[in-house]
């Protein structure tokens, strides 16, 4: 008898002419528990699998769940910047993080430093870093922004209402200067010719606000500068607000000109010592002319230890009050001197103002000199 089969597509011949030879009976075995080792083995077979499809899958999940974490830390970094929503309810660009920052670059949006940014090559009217526009941020992140000693050129440029905050400038002709408005803060500026210098386009109007900010060591110049300029005292009108902010060991205090202009000056909880100019001088451009009016605001001022006058209001016209103590100790000449032509002075509160200890010997000043044509008026003090 034959038969035949297919095997991988070919025809084989199997000869069953002769019966298979006989299979030995195998010897009768013992009876067996109800567990034999062939199962014993196929169950820790199963076992293991399950052990190590198990490790697999755990360790599946957690490559997986940590790579869905990363995603989302990704998607947080990414998301820090246009999540909030820029003044006037327009969405800000994207944040341009420290590696892609370049000394001389200027930008429109949120800028975040993660690392120091050194701009030796800063030439006279350029800037290391510059900001334009109200949307534009630069968070330093409380690194350096730096360049060389009498470095010609400035230091951080905001424009038209740019904002800076959390960053140390230092060794530029000017730290931070500002055209048309801005704000700063939580800032040091330090080991310039003028710390932060503010000026604005005589067609335009300036608003300026300087927060919690050191400023120090800028020998050369003022740790605030500030100019403002208008067609007009009557059409014109800028302002600058100063809260917490120290002022100390600079050429002056801080410096606050204007020119055919109203001038908004609001200064409260801040210090100007050891200045080797005055500590505060409100005045028209360089005393040249009186083209300024002024409203002026003082509000918890200490103002000691500088070579020449604590506080100068002079060749203005307007309004000058003392809200809060106003403390003017110890300086080179008068404490508080006002030789403006007709500007009112008041002092709100019994023992707001403190002028004492004030003139060096044979300097012909007096702890208050005022010489006015205003009015005057002193609350018990």
């Amino acid at each position: 008898m034959s038969s035949q089969a297919k095997v991988d597509g070919s025809t084989a011949q199997l000869d069953m002419e002769d019966p298979p030879p006989s299979i030995p009976t195998p010897p009768k075995r013992q009876k067996a528990s109800s567990f034999s080792n062939t199962n014993i083995s196929k169950i820790l077979v199963f076992a293991l699998c399950i052990f190590i499809g198990g490790g697999i899958g755990i360790a599946g999940y957690s490559v997986f769940a940590s790579r869905d974490i990363q995603q989302q830390n990704a998607v947080a970094v990414i998301r820090e910047g246009p999540d909030n929503q820029g003044k006037a309810g327009k969405t800000p660009p994207p944040v341009v993080c420290g590696s892609t920052v370049q000394c001389g670059q200027t930008f429109t949006g949120e800028v975040k430093l993660t690392e120091d940014l050194y701009c030796p090559q800063t030439t006279s009217g350029t800037c290391a870093i510059t900001l334009e526009g109200e949307d534009a941020v630069l968070d330093c992140n409380q690194y350096m922004i730096f360049g060389d000693d009498n470095s010609p050129g400035n230091g951080i440029c905001l424009r038209n209402s740019a904002s800076a905050i959390n960053c140390n400038v230092q060794k530029f002709k000017d730290g931070i200067y500002v055209e048309n408005g801005g704000e700063i803060n939580e800032c040091e500026v330090m080991f310039n010719i003028f710390g932060i210098k503010v000026e604005n386009e005589a067609s335009s109007t300036t608003k300026m606000k300087i927060s919690n900010t050191y400023i120090h060591d800028n020998a050369g110049g003022s740790g605030i500068f500030f100019l403002g300029s208008g067609e007009s005292p009557e059409s014109s009108e800028t302002s600058i607000e100063v809260n917490n902010v120290k002022s100390n060991h600079n050429g002056e205090g801080m410096s606050i000109y204007g020119k055919n202009v109203k001038l908004q000056v609001q200064v409260k909880d801040s210090e100007t010592s050891n200045n080797s100019g005055s500590g505060i001088e409100i005045d028209s451009v360089f005393g040249v002319n009186i083209s300024a009016a002024v409203d002026v605001e003082l509000d918890g001022i200490i103002s000691r230890y500088n070579g020449v006058y604590g506080l100068l209001v002079s060749s203005v016209t307007g309004d000058v009050k003392v809200k809060g103590a106003v403390n003017l100790y110890k300086n080179g000449n008068s404490g508080f001197d006002v030789s403006a032509y007709d500007v009112d002075i008041v002092v709100e509160r019994r023992g707001a103002l403190n002028s004492c200890g004030n003139v060096a010997s044979g300097s012909g000043g007096s702890d208050v000199d005022i010489r006015s044509a205003g009015l005057a008026t002193f609350s018990g003090n």
